[in-house]
């Protein structure tokens, strides 16, 4: 089973925690988003991940090496043509195995199974939402997706996709990405990962759709602080011992995080070897090396190693910074 992840983007709305990180390596109780994502294809015994990104990440690399036992491969895409250009991009490291597609901004949770035999060439997984005009969508007609929307200004389909596609074999993908490149085929001046899909079901290749059950789509902080709260509570709760403190869980305490004379939670995430002292924090992300003194804080987002002195009243904050309040 191969796996692509496109993940190439600046992510502007999740600045400043994407300047000083990849946003795969933004932590949401206790794990890097990347962790989450391969935590949630695991039951498709995957044995190689194909990572396209915009320049080199170093960062990245080592956290897969250190936590995983795969074969990754790294693909640096030099011109920002599409998603369909990058995906064909990964093309001579796939072959007739299973193969899927996860984007790095989304968190997931399905019942995600291989394919198996069947009358369908792949899924497209979807998440029914109210308004349908921001997503793509897929139209169904008797158990088959026959269109493929973008952001569609009349609701015709209320289910959209969410960013993960399974192909029993790739080859059909692959050659509609193909025709969509050699004959410059672009939407909105980009070769389109969906363009390429509505090939596949114009020459007869079956697709079907498959609802996931949560669906959490990072691209913005209060995202982040959502999605946390939602992974703290289907997580096991790590706390440890904080005698002069009171925890009010779902709540993650990173090891070696000391807290002093707080409340903490409920929905926080602390990162390891951070400090509270004299605090209160709720809904909050605290990350690794952080030192939080005399605050109340709420829907927070501080990066490592930053110091927050007093009470902001909202506070987003990146990397090593240092804020006082009088």
């Amino acid at each position: 089973m191969k796996l692509i992840i496109p993940m190439a983007g600046k992510h502007p709305r999740l600045k400043p925690h994407t300047q000083s990180k990849p946003k795969a390596l933004l932590e949401l109780a206790g794990k890097p988003i990347i962790g989450h994502l391969l935590d949630s294809v695991s039951k498709l015994g995957v044995d190689m991940v194909v990572f396209i990104v915009d320049e080199d990440k170093p960062k990245l690399k080592k956290y897969i090496s250190d936590n995983y036992s795969f074969q990754a491969k790294y693909i640096l895409q030099k011109e920002r043509k599409g998603v369909g250009h990058a995906i064909y991009g990964a093309k001579k490291y796939v072959n007739d195995d299973e193969l899927a597609i996860l984007f790095a901004d989304t968190i997931i949770n399905a019942d995600i199974r291989k394919i198996g035999r069947g009358q369908s060439h792949g899924i497209i997984w979807t998440k029914k939402v109210e308004d349908p005009r921001s997503y793509g969508v897929v139209f169904e007609h008797e158990g088959k997706i026959t269109r493929l929307i973008e952001k569609p200004e009349t609701p015709v389909s209320d289910q959209a996709i969410v960013g993960l596609y399974q192909f029993r074999n790739p080859k059909g993908l692959f050659d509609a990405l193909k025709y969509l490149i050699d004959n410059d085929i672009k939407t909105k001046e980009e070769y389109q990962l969906t363009d390429a899909l509505q090939i596949m079901i114009n020459k007869g290749l079956a697709l079907v759709s498959r609802e996931v059950n949560v669906w959490k789509d990072l691209e913005s902080p209060e995202s982040l602080i959502e999605t946390n709260n939602y992974l703290l509570k289907q997580a096991k709760q790590k706390t440890g011992s904080h005698k002069s403190s009171i925890i009010l869980p779902p709540v993650y305490i990173g090891e070696g995080a000391k807290l002093f004379n707080s409340i903490i939670g409920p929905n926080v995430s602390i990162g390891k070897n951070a400090r509270v002292s004299n605090s209160i924090v709720r809904n909050s992300i605290i990350n690794r090396n952080a030192e939080i003194n005399n605050a109340n804080i709420e829907e927070c987002i501080i990066g490592k190693e930053t110091r927050v002195e007093g009470t902001p009243k909202k506070l987003n904050i990146g990397d090593s910074s240092e804020v006082e309040f009088a």
